[in-house]
């Protein structure tokens, strides 16, 4: 990413000290997230919580995206209060290790969604500040590998640790690292350290759309993010009642998109950078489609395995073109609002694409 150097110039070392900073934090934000997609739905599940409750937990990343238009007024600002969103988001994670009730279970799913949900705005605007535009995909694609790889090795820890301990034991142990994993964003230093602007919800949306490649990119996305979402309940349909997999073939699928994930990250960023964002983009959703084709038609686990990797693939183009995206759209004054602006539509189009599904499968 950067050349090598046995005298780096300050701005070089600074560059990398935030890198360290960040790729910590980025840890964290992967252990606590694959437990609490991996675990929690099945821990509460097993407690007795009805559909209707378990429809609640799943559609508590896409209220706390649909809030983040308000992060302008209510989320972070500096740092320190980066760390103390991030870290009181891992932090509520230990309250299961006291209570775990059906109503506990739900918010403290949202209270998480929604301290990552609150803090990205100001985080992507803190990355143009920290981070050179020349390697900023590349710094995107490491944060995103790294915590790509702390999700995977999290979810393969975590399935022992709950067999032998506890699902919630797991999941509070995970809350533990990912609070402290926070703190390391109180170490970043940006050069721009005047306090960013204030907006409102209104200001998050409009900054979206009077800039025609970014309202372009949205709608574009709504369908095809939408058609990802409203497609997840089939995949547990075609493990199951088609092709019969066992536990072992399923394992196998989900260490193939991870490894898959990890390793791409890194590859887009350098796309991004060298080629655009689009270019990834682009790239990035016909191997998602293909992925979504095969899983659909698939005749046997071994075209499921090749669809896993393509879809991991897809995933990671997806996540380091928005932020680059956005980041080449925006100057750094309007970049907070109008990444607020893109995770309140697309927590929108996630509802929507959720429920619809769900009701469908009723039919």
């Amino acid at each position: 990413m950067f050349r090598p150097s046995f005298h780096p110039s300050a701005h070089q070392r600074a560059v990398g000290r935030n890198l360290a900073f960040d790729l910590v934090g980025a840890i964290g934000v992967g252990i606590t997230v694959a437990l609490i997609t991996t675990l929690l739905p099945t821990i509460a599940r097993r407690g007795g919580l009805e559909p209707i409750g378990l429809a609640a937990l799943a559609a508590a990343p896409f209220v706390a995206n649909l809030l983040s238009a308000f992060a302008g007024r209510v989320g972070p600002r500096s740092p320190r209060q980066l760390a103390l969103a991030r870290g009181g988001g891992a932090a509520s994670l230990l309250v299961l290790a006291v209570v775990a009730s059906a109503p506990v279970l739900i918010a403290v799913s949202f209270v998480y969604w929604l301290s990552l949900s609150m803090s990205s705005p100001f985080q992507l605007r803190l990355w143009g500040s920290m981070y050179p535009a020349r390697v900023r995909g590349r710094v995107v694609g490491a944060l995103g590998s790294g915590r790509a790889a702390a999700a995977a090795l999290s979810a393969l820890v975590g399935g022992v640790v709950a067999d032998q301990l506890g699902g919630l034991t797991a999941i509070t142990l995970a809350g533990a690292v990912g609070l402290v994993c926070a703190l390391a964003y109180a170490g970043l230093r940006a050069p721009d350290a005047a306090r960013p602007p204030s907006f409102s919800a209104r200001d998050s949306i409009r900054a979206l759309r009077e800039r025609p490649v970014l309202s372009r990119i949205a709608v574009a996305q709504g369908f095809y993010g939408g058609g990802l979402i409203a497609a997840m309940p089939l995949y547990a349909i075609v493990n199951v009642d088609r092709l019969d997999l066992s536990l072992a073939d399923v394992g196998i699928i989900g260490i193939l998109t991870a490894g898959a994930t990890t390793l791409s990250f890194l590859i887009w960023g350098a796309v991004a950078d060298r080629r655009g964002p689009l270019v990834a983009m682009r790239i990035g959703s016909m191997l998602g489609l293909g992925a979504l084709i095969a899983y659909a038609f698939a005749p046997d686990v071994a075209v499921l395995w090749v669809a896993a990797v393509a879809a991991g693939a897809g995933s990671a183009s997806i996540d380091v073109g928005i932020a680059a995206v956005v980041s080449d759209q925006t100057s750094l004054s309007s970049r907070a609002a109008a990444m607020a602006g893109w995770n309140a539509i697309t927590g929108a189009r996630g509802i929507v694409a959720a429920f619809t599904m769900s009701a469908l499968l009723q039919v």
